[in-house]
């Protein structure tokens, strides 16, 4: 149950639902935070709470906003360390705790929302024909909202469980741009290199603004025809950023014209293989697969994480996508992924608590609201569903 209570009335075990920022703008406690006795003694603290409470409330009528899970009580956990943390640019987010409850929450919700009006009015189709206003995409990615979507902490989760109503095309560029951002520091890019792998990603699709609906929203198999026209949006992508001026940023062109070619010369629009893809080709090639496969699309379901980590290791065995990079991100989305719930095809909801994270096609160990445990990859009784936002996981 999401409740507003005073500092006085809050208990450990509880989930701060949206962020505490001083008057000044400084983020002290990320949403999404479970409150342990060590952070509600420093809410509760009015020295330490005087150079945060907002102009003209005094400390007795501080109020914040919580989840309160009831079926069984406060939640238990360690510290959770780096409270209030930005996104490292070290490569490593936040540390995985299975206790603590990293799932869809307010404040990502509302980042997402405002940067998503933004991008819906930059990659409006009415206006792709006069092309693109890069000052006004330079500046989405230069004033921080998209990289503090770039938490991998919970970005992962989100992506799964975002609402997707409207544009397909704008949520799913939205995605593989915050993949983007995760990949670069998973990788440790400096700065720069990983804002024009951001952009890349947040562009790659954009020449499909250039297709007819009925064709991209077809929900049946698409003809040879209607798939030749599908095709060229790689080609249509690139010819949009060379026109707004992107033609000498070499690596962003290549990631956008080549996120579709395979190591084995299966993709197109040019057939090329391995040895000649680039490093943002690569990598835009994996992040595509997954946020697609991630999604309800008119001609798919959306599916878990676990069976696009098959799909991802079936295409690395066969040398369509980079070892190297997808390796990486299996591996990193699984360490992202621990503590987040599950459905199970027998409707219990349960908790990722362990993934071996030595193999890429490992599956989780899990631990149900009853206590029970099942390790997924020796117990064929039960199979992932979905991934659950916090409501749905605690009953709210």
């Amino acid at each position: 149950m999401f409740k507003q209570l005073f500092l006085k009335d809050l208990k450990p075990g509880m989930v701060l639902t949206q962020p505490l920022v001083s008057p000044t703008g400084r983020l002290v406690v990320e949403a999404g935070t479970l409150l342990t006795e060590f952070i509600i003694g420093s809410f509760q603290n009015p020295v330490y709470m005087k150079e945060i409470l907002p102009e003209g409330v005094g400390f007795d009528e501080m109020q914040l906003n919580v989840f309160v899970a009831e079926q069984h009580g406060a939640l238990s956990a360690e510290d959770v360390s780096n409270v209030g943390a930005e996104p490292s640019d070290e490569g490593d987010d936040l540390i995985p705790d299975p206790n603590r409850e990293h799932l869809l929450d307010p404040y990502y919700v509302a980042l997402y929302d405002n940067v998503m009006e933004i991008l819906t009015k930059l990659l409006d189709p009415r206006n792709i024909n006069r092309g693109l206003d890069l000052d006004a995409i330079g500046q989405l990615i230069a004033d921080r909202q998209l990289e503090q979507l770039c938490d991998g902490a919970r970005a992962v989760t989100q992506i799964h469980n975002m609402n997707r109503e409207g544009s397909y095309l704008l949520h799913h560029s939205l995605h593989v741009a915050i993949l983007a951002g995760l990949m670069g520091r998973w990788l440790h890019w400096p700065r720069d290199y990983r804002e024009r792998l951001v952009l890349a990603g947040l562009l790659h699709d954009v020449g499909k603004l250039k297709i007819s609906d009925d064709i991209l929203n077809k929900p049946g198999k698409l003809t040879t025809a209607e798939m030749d026209i599908v095709r060229r949006h790689s080609a249509y992508s690139a010819e949009i950023l060379a026109k707004c001026g992107l033609s000498g940023e070499a690596d962003i062109m290549a990631g956008v014209l080549q996120h579709h070619e395979r190591g084995d010369g299966s993709g197109y629009p040019s057939g090329i293989k391995k040895d000649i893809i680039s490093p943002f080709g690569k990598i835009l090639a994996i992040l595509d697969i997954y946020d697609a496969m991630a999604a309800n699309r008119s001609y798919a379901h959306k599916v878990s994480p676990f069976e696009i980590f098959d799909r991802l290791n079936a295409d690395m065995m066969e040398d369509k996508i980079d070892a190297e990079y997808g390796v990486l991100f299996v591996k990193k989305v699984c360490h992202a992924l621990t503590g987040s719930w599950l459905r199970l095809t027998s409707g219990e909801k349960a908790k990722i608590v362990y993934i071996d994270q030595s193999r890429t096609n490992s599956l989780p160990i899990v631990e149900t609201t009853e206590g029970k445990f099942y390790d997924l990859a020796h117990d064929g009784r039960v199979k992932i569903v979905e991934l659950l936002t916090l409501s749905e996981a605690m009953g709210a």
